[in-house]
């Protein structure tokens, strides 16, 4: 089934694949967030840099997810706190809010319409979660003078949810929510209209890196450069099989109901916001544009993605919005995200910097994996700084190897989705 995303885009990029050999300053390998806003900020750098996308640009969870523009990163401060210690995480928290904001910027500098919307909620699905929702607000308040965060009780977190299934959280006012695929299009768009090349339908079969170059070859041709940027994210495979104990693919879905018309849509969600609950197995939504709700929920490390994705996601929407039971959905789709062991972004250089990737956004990737692209950038035409403050955060592998972690993370799977129901 078509996405509502795909059926909603403003415009394609339709590219050719890449026949022959090429030679260029960077090659990058991988169409989503990532890659596109490399590509933007080295080409912008008069970087002579080619991308190859295996599918179409954004086809994967770039393109797929649940338009959430968050800041900080995928885990909490008390969380960066205690593994990291403070001045790290304060670092990292910088960091995710640069990317925040610079996701704005890139909207603003290239007009890119992609329904940006500020506001998020995080609703506790579990009245025990309360009282620590309302110390980490007044911790971000007063550790790191964030002043967009506040906390809703019971009651007002009903009221903006529509559902009686929650308790209180926060609100941050701060992030956003968008159409995703409308903004990587944007962001490729620009990229080619600053110089950059983009072939689309064409894998990477394999590299090899050499004294003065890497090679990459594809069905159809190959490409020789002095850099390699792997952003392949969930899609990498047996691409370099150094990283793949390190990272994990996982499958997420999403549904859109039919449109739900003005007075449904106040009813479950008066502000317009887009909603990320306390569950481990996450459930996240929001309103799209013409008024549908956009549900995401359900997910599975199998290595292709459900045929069945309606009844696993509308499970979890009608336990919070029992009386939207039956409803029609319009769109299903999946996306194919990767995630780490510690949730953290995975930032590493290979072969003497020959090789550089940026990965493991484990579900926060809208902002940070576009901001990301111009971390990697600046570790190529600058000081890299901040990809190396990215690249200490400590990496461990997943159980098992890159063997075993898919049945590993699947009985971990079950013991986190069984709490989430108890």
């Amino acid at each position: 089934m078509q996405s509502y995303y795909q059926a909603t885009r403003n415009f394609e990029i339709d590219q050719p694949a890449l026949k022959g050999d090429h030679e260029v300053d960077v090659c990058i390998i991988g169409g989503g967030y990532t890659g596109l806003s490399s590509a933007l900020y080295l080409a912008n750098e008069g970087v002579n840099v080619l991308l190859i996308e295996s599918n179409k640009i954004a086809s994967g969870a770039s393109g797929a997810n649940g338009g959430q523009v968050s800041g900080g990163m995928r885990r909490d401060q008390f969380y960066l706190e205690k593994a990291l210690g403070f001045d790290k995480a304060k670092a990292l928290w910088g960091i995710g809010e640069e990317s925040k904001y610079h996701a704005k910027g890139l909207i603003d500098k290239y007009q890119i319409k992609c329904d940006y919307k500020k506001g998020i909620a995080h609703p506790n699905h579990k009245q025990k979660y309360c009282e620590e929702s309302k110390q980490y607000v007044d911790h971000m308040i007063n550790k790191y003078d964030y002043k967009d965060m506040v906390y809703l009780n019971d009651n007002q977190m009903r009221e903006v949810t529509g559902s009686d299934s929650y308790y209180g959280g926060s609100f941050d006012e701060g992030e956003a929510h968008c159409h995703p695929l409308n903004y990587a299009l944007g962001i490729a768009k620009a990229s080619l209209s600053a110089g950059a090349k983009i072939f689309e339908n064409t894998a990477a079969i394999g590299y090899k890196v050499h004294d003065s170059c890497v090679r990459v070859e594809t069905q159809k041709g190959s490409i020789k450069a002095d850099r390699l940027i792997l952003a392949c994210n969930g899609y990498l495979g047996n691409l370099e099989k150094r990283l793949t104990s390190k990272i994990l693919p996982m499958n997420n879905y999403i549904v859109a109901t039919e449109p739900l018309g003005d007075e449904m849509a106040r009813k479950i969600n008066p502000r317009d916001i887009a909603f990320a609950d306390s569950r481990f197995v996450i459930n996240y939504f929001r309103l799209s544009a013409d008024k549908r709700l956009l549900f995401g929920g359900g997910e599975n490390y199998s290595k292709d993605l459900s045929n069945n994705i309606v009844p696993i996601v509308t499970k979890p929407l009608e336990k919070i919005y029992p009386f939207l039971k039956g409803i029609k959905i319009d769109y299903a789709w999946g996306g194919k995200l990767a995630i780490t062991m510690n949730r953290l972004p995975f930032f590493t250089s290979l072969y003497n910097d020959k090789v550089i990737s940026a990965q493991g956004y484990s579900g926060q990737g809208v902002a940070l994996a576009s901001y990301s692209g111009k971390i990697v950038s600046e570790k190529i035409t600058g000081d890299g700084k901040t990809f190396d403050i990215m690249s200490s955060i400590p990496r461990k592998s997943f159980p098992g190897g890159r063997f075993l972690r898919n049945p590993s993370m699947k009985i971990g799977m079950l013991y986190y989705s069984l709490l989430d129901r108890i």
